[in-house]
């Protein structure tokens, strides 16, 4: 859960290991979170960092949400971030006060407006590229923090000096 975002689409990180258990999902699918305050802050995933037909695991505490019909899962994905599809799942969450959650069968019920063909494809066409520009820019990002972690304590240290990097 800690790896969803509140902001933007792409996960915060992720480890490998072994299936344990947990909610599968692949590229293309959305994960959003199920429980307070989680879904309330925006916890919510874009998935499409994996390896063709891969299939991943995480947290019970989320729901995933795949593409059906003539919908493409970028259109999920937005859904899942807009104010009123997140106000639906709050106001259906159940349990205790500190510990309420939504089911997937409630999200799954939530009725999405019939959106005239060529509206749908022209955003869905726009949403794929932002969807896939977050991904490239979010991946980079990540092996510039890496190379940052590797040099800055060298660079800290005096082990290695920015005019050594000239060379």
């Amino acid at each position: 859960m800690a790896n969803l975002p509140t902001i933007g689409s792409f996960p915060n990180g992720w480890i490998e290991k072994e299936y344990n258990g947990g909610m599968k999902f692949r590229n293309g699918d959305t994960l959003i979170a199920r429980i307070t305050p989680c879904l309330e802050n925006g916890k919510t995933a874009f998935i499409n960092f994996l390896d063709k037909d891969e299939i991943a695991y995480g947290s019970t505490e989320y729901i995933v949400i795949s593409a059906k019909n003539n919908y493409s899962s970028s259109f999920f994905y937005f859904l899942a971030r807009n104010h009123d599809f997140v106000d639906y799942a709050v106001k259906n969450m159940n349990g205790s006060s500190g510990r309420q959650r939504v089911s997937g069968d409630t999200i799954g019920k939530y009725r999405i407006p019939v959106i005239p063909r060529e509206e749908l494809e022209s955003f869905m066409s726009h949403a794929e590229i932002t969807l896939k520009t977050i991904k490239d820019n979010s991946l980079q990002n990540m092996r510039l923090s890496m190379i940052r972690d590797a040099l800055l304590p060298k660079l800290m240290s005096g082990e290695l000096k920015v005019n050594d990097l000239n060379r």
